[in-house]
């Protein structure tokens, strides 16, 4: 089997980075999200950022698309 990304998800905050030289997707926190340690004091979990979600597309081609969508 060959592993063509690392998908992930319940982080709080969505991110693309790669591991291992593939890539990585991390989905967006459905209730509340992380504070990156440059957005500032405060707690370390805000509600005041609207909730995400991440659509994932493999295609053919063998390209990874990953979109990421604000759901109100």
């Amino acid at each position: 089997m060959l592993v063509v990304a690392v998908l992930t998800g319940h982080f709080h905050t969505a991110a693309a980075s790669t591991f291992a030289g593939r890539p990585l997707r991390i989905a967006p926190g459905v209730v509340s999200t992380l504070r990156m340690p440059w957005e500032g004091e405060g707690p370390l979990a805000t509600q005041t950022q609207p909730p995400g979600v991440a659509f994932h597309v493999y295609d053919d081609a063998g390209l990874l698309t990953t979109h990421y969508r604000v759901v109100v």
